[in-house]
């Protein structure tokens, strides 16, 4: 059964997106397949940085399957599959959808979905995807604003990461979403901290925020030149597979890993 692991940022803009697909990839090539969720109904923020088309109105009973391309490691191959028709491999890969668009109250594209799928039931719907494809992880990119629509993620989630800047703003936000996510009773939630200066020391980053809030610092994103010059045209792990940034991102995926073998 896939581990459903759901990603909360405090606001936008702070690199929610970009974690999810990065964890997505290294996981991959750990061996792994990784279903993705992405949230943002309007954007479709997930499937740009992987180069596929914005646009899914065409796309309503159609997903896509990543694997590396033998030709570039910055490239990933993508084909697209219907619904029910899973993959033919056993392989590694990830599995990208629009299904968000479908468990949203009132979406008339619900109706596309292969009639076997309990629309009622989305952590249902999920894992029955996720048996069909023999998914191991579910990864959710989900929305800053707590409407009850973009808590869906954290409703669904066995375990979370909240991301969030070291400001007032973001302490605050944090402290809400911890309080959320013990009501919910995630069994793990890990915080990581992003667009950190890298003038500021990690022990002291780690040492602030696990006595504030009680819970482990999965992973320190700090502000480089790389990643910004980047923006957010690809993958940055496959682009920079020796910087400490994808260092830290592997550390991240090594504990989500950990705990869906605990």
């Amino acid at each position: 059964m896939a581990r459903l692991i759901a990603f909360q940022a405090c606001r936008h803009g702070i690199g929610c997106s970009h974690l999810v697909a990065n964890l997505a990839v290294i996981l991959m090539h750990c061996g792994y397949r990784v279903g993705l969720l992405d949230t943002d109904l309007q954007v479709g923020g997930m499937r740009s940085l992987f180069g596929l088309e914005v646009d899914v109105s065409t796309d309503a009973v159609a997903y896509w399957w990543l694997q590396p391309d033998d030709r570039s490691p910055e490239v990933l191959k993508a084909e697209r599959y219907l619904h029910g028709d899973p993959p033919q491999d056993a392989s590694a890969g990830i599995y990208i959808s629009s299904l968000a668009r479908y468990l949203t109250q009132g979406n008339v594209q619900r109706r596309a979905l292969p009639q076997q799928y309990d629309l009622e039931k989305p952590y249902e719907l999920l894992q029955q995807l996720g048996n069909e494809l023999a998914l191991d992880f579910w990864l959710i990119d989900n929305q800053p604003e707590l409407t009850d629509e973009n808590l869906m993620g954290l409703s669904l989630a066995d375990s979370a990461l909240i991301l969030m800047q070291l400001d007032p703003y973001d302490l605050q936000r944090t402290a809400v979403l911890i309080e959320i996510i013990e009501q919910l009773e995630i069994s793990q939630t890990w915080l990581v901290p992003s667009l950190v200066l890298p003038t500021i020391e990690t022990r002291v980053v780690k040492h602030m925020l696990e006595n504030t809030y009680d819970h482990p610092v999965a992973g320190i994103l700090y502000l480089t030149e790389e990643l910004a010059g980047l923006a957010s045209r690809g993958i940055f792990c496959l682009y920079h597979p020796k910087h400490p940034l994808t260092e830290t991102m592997i550390a991240i995926a090594r504990q989500l890993e950990q705990d869906a073998l605990a």
